[in-house]
């Protein structure tokens, strides 16, 4: 199946709303409709990434019927889509116009200077090949560097002026002249321009191809606008070109060098057309103490086939090939795309399993609570689970053995099981120190668990120390394996819930949101 840039950003969306929901009926109720999904489409569908864009397909219905009927809601595949669609044309209309208007005005010829070659060479066609021999060396650098190397055009200029322009100037843009696109679009277009920034890293081919392209699109527009300018010049004025050198003093020098330029095309075109003859380019020399009067004006013509054809062949054919190059490596990028990750792995288990009834509450807390539940790791979860999750997947739980007690890391994973759908196979005692966490960092990075939870208490501020703990937790572990934050209230307190209104919550999603990675999250205590 056809696999689109919109789908998969739209797909990590409604993942991302999936990991969200931090209740026991909500995630019931989601695994129960996944299985209906499965039920509708297991006679169609005969691969796992048929599968999941199948259920995409359903959560997008889902999706418009909840949220508004009239289908006036966008998603941010949607929003992306048509920024980039509209990114596009500006890209055109503006190389294009830039093409135009500079080589038009480059070209005015007030009757007593000529147009000199040599310039007009420089601007049109040199700094046009120095820049298609960037992108390639670009392109030759990433094809050959290493998979593990970070994404190093995140940071690029292009990059970033591309990306500003996307979703900053063109959004203001289409929004004074009250486009209907952004009536109600404010959240899935912070969600795709997030998306992009934090997760370059995991979809880095995806985001690469479009600034590829982009940046082709408006390169390719500018030479073909060159070209138009000066053809349409010569057509309507009478232009003179001519070429002054103190380095060359000869013609013939000056000749050997245009027609070696002119090898891509002189093999098919008469030599009248393919470049200035020998005495074209004598007679078009311009001598400062003899002015132009002594010039022909067959030879002061007869340049421009020759620049048109440069600009043709050195700039907008390249141009071209690399537009075409971009198309094709999107497409590419799109049919590669990997569903073997463990947030995308977790929806087809989630969607082929049976939906079981969890119930810890009916066996006494006390016949679960081992002798101490955090010294060291223990495998065995409590005893009175005895069905696994909807979704099949287990959690490793961090803790502090300073700051929580046995009852409450019971509760945590009692809460973690029932709430959160995740059988808890390990639980490690950290101190939050990386020097003095060699034994449990060693745990982490060996588990087989689907996820790491890490428990933390909620009015303690994310300074930089437990943060930067943090980020080297999750670079032990393996690639795309989440890792969850899930926030407390004081440890000694009989209730360790957290409400959605706690300041302190809000301090900690942004702080853990500018970490910028995909597979660090935040949850609160129910």
């Amino acid at each position: 199946m056809k696999i689109k840039l919109k789908d998969i950003i739209d797909l990590d969306y409604f993942i991302r709303m999936d990991e969200a929901l931090d209740t026991r009926e909500a995630i019931r109720s989601r695994a129960i409709k996944d299985r209906k999904i499965y039920d509708q489409c297991k006679q169609t569908c005969q691969t796992d990434t048929a599968f999941l864009f199948t259920w995409l397909t359903f959560r997008k219905a889902e999706f418009f019927q909840r949220k508004d009927k009239k289908g006036e809601t966008l998603l941010p595949g949607t929003v992306f889509s048509s920024l980039y669609t509209w990114m596009v044309y500006a890209m055109v209309f503006t190389g294009g116009m830039t093409g135009v208007s500079l080589a038009y005005s480059f070209l005015a010829y007030h009757g007593n200077r000529p147009i000199n070659v040599a310039v007009f060479m420089a601007i049109f066609v040199a700094l046009q090949v120095v820049l298609i021999l960037l992108t390639l060396i670009l392109l030759m650098r990433r094809r050959v560097s290493s998979k593990h190397q970070g994404n190093r055009f995140g940071h690029s200029i292009v990059h970033t002026l591309v990306s500003a322009l996307l979703f900053k100037v063109l959004p203001g843009i289409l929004k004074k002249v009250n486009h209907p696109l952004f009536k109600k679009t404010v959240e899935p277009l912070e969600y795709t321009a997030s998306l992009i920034r934090i997760k370059h890293r995991e979809y880095k081919d995806l985001f690469f191809w479009p600034v590829v392209i982009l940046s082709s699109v408006f390169s390719f527009c500018f030479s073909t606008g060159a070209v138009c300018g000066t053809f349409f010049r010569v057509i309507v004025s009478d232009m003179a070109f001519g070429w002054q050198s103190t380095l060359m003093t000869t013609s013939d020098r000056v000749h050997d060098l245009v027609a070696f330029l002119a090898l891509p095309w002189s093999w098919f075109l008469p030599q009248t057309l393919a470049h200035p003859s020998l005495a074209q380019i004598e007679g078009s020399r311009i001598i400062l103490k003899d002015g132009i009067s002594v010039l022909a004006t067959q030879d002061l013509i007869s340049w421009w086939p020759f620049l048109c054809l440069g600009i043709l062949f050195y700039a907008v054919i390249p141009r071209g090939l690399l537009l075409i190059a971009g198309i094709l490596g999107q497409h590419q990028a799109a049919r590669q795309f990997n569903i073997e990750r463990s947030r995308f792995r977790q929806v087809l288990v989630r969607m082929q399993s049976p939906v079981l009834d969890i119930d810890t509450r009916e066996t006494p807390v006390s016949q679960a609570i081992e002798s101490n539940p955090i010294k060291g790791m223990t495998t065995a979860p409590p005893a009175a689970v005895t069905q696994t999750d909807p979704s099949g997947s287990t959690a490793v739980v961090l803790a502090s053995k300073k700051v929580y007690s046995d009852a409450a890391i019971q509760k945590v994973v009692l809460y973690v099981q029932d709430h959160l759908c995740l059988t808890v196979n390990a639980r490690i005692a950290i101190n939050f120190d990386f020097d003095e966490d060699t034994d449990a960092v060693s745990q982490i990075s060996s588990s087989d668990a689907d996820q790491v939870i890490l428990l933390h208490e909620v009015w303690q501020p994310p300074i930089r120390g437990v943060l930067y703990y943090i980020q080297q937790i999750k670079s032990v572990m393996p690639e795309n394996k989440p890792l969850w934050i899930l926030l407390t209230q004081d440890a000694g307190q009989e209730d360790l819930c957290v409400s959605d209104t706690d300041i302190n919550f809000e301090v900690w999603k942004k702080a853990v949101f500018k970490l910028e990675n995909p597979d660090i999250g935040v949850k609160r205590f129910l």
